[in-house]
């Protein structure tokens, strides 16, 4: 019998092309739905959109659906083309593109997987490359996954095309009988709902090696060079050593989860600051240890045992032969869980603003991480041993291993090139201090504006930056890593402060001159978590201690209190400090009035002063730059807002 395309190395590329473009459209859809909340700090009327990822629930009306040809390939083309037309368009429209197409690729999924015989072999293949692409794709761009970039659209595009031609000229197999057993259904919706969480835990983290480097401070080019090994490890010998997979019985494939699981809860668990009732503030965060950077490293060697659980559902689900309309009721179910579990994890940071259910999710990043993987988990058990002709046997292809081998290559090579280089500076005794809210990237409008956010520093040629709302590695902010991407850009040093784990809005410094002893400290906060960086600045000249902070929507006195004990503690050891940072209050309150005695407001000492045309009245302005007495402010300059929600303060310092 003549070869289709779903059963040749070409099922393959069809099958990471869809993978990539799924985690692609969803985290985009989920970036863009937070933005939007993000702007009014309430839910808005798009928040609509999310029924996209219920789209399953349509096919209930009609099950046989799920049986046919023309459906499947249509969704497919429909949901490729719908997720490569959103990359270029402003966020409203990508929100809307992005979420058709997620919603297309679920009914996509849900025909195909009962249409389209894949051996758990192909299936681990086309998993492994699709998820190398996209950490090859972020690599080439510091973490981030596209950011205004129209060479990614246009890359994309062409991807998007090509799978659309494999579709076509593919052909699905025979639609098995259905089964009769109710155990069988019951199984097959078992089996489903751990296939989703499964989705859930590698969209979590897995899409993103900025992710898992920024929980436990691990070294971005280390993480992306031991992800992308593993994973061509345990592609090439998925696909080309069927009896690994034929030996691979569900009591063994347990143990492998439960390590993985056990190691990546322990990881998350004990970067959880102690930030609960009766804490005593300041909570410095702990630096890893040999104990946390062992587990880090045995969990990220451990993951592909997601991929291998993902293939081995799938194929089993078809060998169980449920009944369409139990097949689609096993994929409505996921999706609802599936949108759940995304809305916990985007809780975790803003549970302040979610009545009632919102402050439960605060300080369980580990348990909202970890519960997806033991449901995988526990769905695996739900899995029988597979006959060999459902295990599937490949000829080794050195053609398709290079190929796999070389993804994974430029990935490594590209996030150790891509990395910021600094020049060392010449010694400094005048300074450029700039402090930034730069709400997530985002302009006043809610558009993706990084890029304008990092020419203004570039322009500025600001030699110490304090950065406010820089959430980094979360899926509310597309798994970004925007601190790399501006340190990258700009050939800075960088710190990020608060970890993701701890649930708190991200704060980061940059700096011309190498960071020395960087510390982050937690704040006490009824609402949204708060914290400080604390550092060393080595100008050669002098060493500066720096505090970058973002206090509480109501600027706290407790918290602002806190910000200047370690302010006059520095100066005790160093007669130079900077405050600097988004501290909600102005110049008419106790807390500035507090802060101002023990520190001098740079706009005020300014021996010139610049309100930029646009800018807001200064009088109003809650962004400040505070300096030790010793310092001299040559100048001060308040820009204007538009690329982000908060204006820009910028001071030029001197001794």
């Amino acid at each position: 019998m003549k070869r289709s395309i779903d059963s040749s190395t070409a099922g393959v590329v069809l099958d990471s092309i869809l993978i990539f473009a799924f985690f692609a459209a969803l985290t985009s859809f989920v970036e863009a739905t937070y933005i939007f909340g993000l702007l009014g700090t309430d839910i808005p009327p798009e928040i609509v959109y999310v029924l996209f990822l219920l789209s399953p629930f349509l096919l209930l009306l009609y099950p046989r659906l799920a049986d046919n040809r023309i459906f499947m390939l249509s969704t497919g083309s429909l949901g490729l083309a719908c997720w490569a037309l959103s990359l270029p368009l402003g966020t409203r429209w990508r929100m809307l593109f992005s979420g058709l197409g997620c919603g297309l690729f679920l009914l996509f999924f849900a025909a195909r997987i009962r249409q389209v015989r894949r051996t758990p072999a192909e299936l681990g293949a086309g998993l492994g490359t699709g998820l190398l692409l996209q950490i090859l794709f972020r690599a080439a761009r510091s973490g981030n996954l596209f950011l205004e970039d129209g060479y990614s659209a246009a890359a994309c595009a062409l991807l998007a095309v090509l799978a659309i031609v494999l579709l076509v000229f593919s052909r699905p197999d025979a639609v098995p009988e259905p089964g009769t057993h109710a155990r069988a259904s019951l199984r097959s919706l078992g089996m489903t709902i751990g296939l989703f969480f499964a989705i859930v835990l590698i969209y979590f983290g897995f899409t993103s090696p900025a992710v898992m480097a920024r929980w436990s401070a691990m070294s971005y080019p280390a993480v992306v060079a031991v992800e992308a090994g593993t994973l061509v490890l345990f592609v090439v010998l998925w696909l080309h050593v069927p009896g690994l997979r034929a030996r691979l019985s569900p009591g063994l494939l347990a143990a492998w989860n439960l390590a993985f699981i056990a190691a990546l809860a322990a990881v998350l668990r004990l970067q959880q600051p102690p930030l609960g009732a009766g804490a005593d503030f300041p909570v410095y965060a702990s630096e890893p240890g040999l104990v946390e950077c062992t587990l880090f490293w045995v969990m990220l060697v451990l993951h592909p045992v997601i991929y291998a659980d993902i293939a081995l559902l799938a194929s089993a689900l078809r060998s169980e032969r449920p009944s369409p309309r139990g097949s689609v009721l096993g994929f409505a179910a996921g999706s609802l869980l599936m949108l759940l579990a995304v809305f916990s994890q985007v809780f975790t940071t803003v549970y302040d603003y979610i009545p009632v259910v919102g402050p439960w999710f605060r300080d369980r990043f580990w348990l909202v991480m970890s519960v997806p993987g033991i449901i995988m988990a526990l769905s695996i058990l739900l899995v029988k041993r597979l006959r060999a002709e459902e295990v599937g046997s490949r000829k080794p292809s050195l053609v398709q291993a290079a190929g796999i081998a070389a993804i994974a290559a430029g990935a490594i090579v590209t996030a150790a090139l891509a990395g910021a280089h600094p020049v060392p500076e010449k010694d400094a005794s005048r300074l450029g201090i700039l402090t930034y809210n730069i709400q997530q990237g985002c302009s006043r409008t809610g558009e993706i504006s990084i890029r304008g956010q990092m020419a203004i520093m570039r322009a500025l040629k600001a030699d110490i930056i304090g950065l406010q709302e820089t959430d980094t590695a979360r899926v509310a902010g597309g798994n970004s890593d925007m601190v790399r991407f501006l340190s990258d850009g700009l050939g800075m040093y960088s710190y990020y402060g608060p970890s993701p784990v701890a649930g708190t809005f991200g704060i980061a410094l940059l700096s011309r001159y190498p960071i020395l002893n960087p510390r982050t400290f937690f704040m006490p906060s009824r609402g949204e978590q708060t914290a400080a960086i604390e550092a060393e600045i080595d100008t050669g000249s002098r060493r500066i201690v720096v505090l970058v902070t973002h206090l509480d929507n109501d600027g706290a006195l407790p918290q602002a209190r806190l910000v200047v004990d370690s302010a006059l503690r520095a100066m005790k050891e160093s007669p130079s400090v900077i405050a600097m940072g988004d501290f909600n209050f102005n110049a008419a309150t106790g807390q500035y009035r507090e802060t101002a005695a023990a520190l001098e407001d740079a706009w005020e000492k300014s021996a010139e002063r610049t309100v930029e045309p646009g800018a807001p009245d200064p009088a109003g302005r809650i962004d400040h730059i505070f300096v030790s007495p010793d310092t001299r402010v040559m100048s001060a300059r308040y820009l204007p807002r538009g690329l982000s929600d908060h204006p820009a303060m910028f001071a030029e310092i001197a001794w």
